[in-house]
């Protein structure tokens, strides 16, 4: 069954930014519709039937929230990178987009440890970066680039949220 994404209040379709809440099931996003709680942004068809894929809720949600809920509530992807980091460059801070009004906010990912030098793709290894900025950190270090980043990336499955800044998940130890 196809899986539908929940997006809080202010998705921006056209560029696909928005805060990513978490993914869930077609008939769960069909009665969030039905309460009016949420509305749909994107429509496919799917057995002759039409059904959503991207929901925007009607209010905004704040608060803290768990992103992953012992599983990925996102799948790791490039452009789920950019969905974590909110279309922003990891090291000048400004939007980026895949449809940019200029060459240098082109949308890409930048390994910090470079994948030349052994880094690899993961969660905690990747952030998103506009073209300019990725050019000119090259194949170095932020610190080599003298490029701080402004973030720190993090594995979605493993932190919660409070006000936009994420946190590491406490780990429970069993006794």
């Amino acid at each position: 069954m196809a899986q539908v994404k929940v997006y809080n209040l202010g998705y921006d379709p056209e560029t696909g930014v928005g805060e990513l809440l978490h993914t869930t099931t077609v008939r769960h996003a069909l009665g969030m519709i039905r309460r009016e709680v949420a509305d749909p942004v994107e429509m496919t068809i799917i057995e002759d039937r039409i059904v959503p894929t991207v929901l925007e809720l009607t209010r905004e949600l704040s608060g803290a929230w768990v992103e992953g809920a012992g599983r990925r509530s996102v799948g790791f992807s490039y452009r789920a990178v950019h969905e974590r980091d909110h279309w922003t460059c990891a090291y000048c801070g400004r939007s980026v987009s895949k449809t940019p009004p200029c060459e240098a906010l082109l949308a890409t990912v930048d390994h910090i440890l470079p994948a030349s030098r052994g880094g690899c793709s993961s969660w905690t290894n990747l952030v998103s970066a506009c073209k300019e900025c990725n050019n000119r950190k090259a194949d170095r270090t932020p610190e080599e680039a003298g490029m701080p980043l402004r973030v720190d990336p993090y594995d979605p499955a493993c932190s919660y949220r409070v006000g936009g800044f994420a946190e590491r998940l406490p780990v429970l130890l069993s006794s």
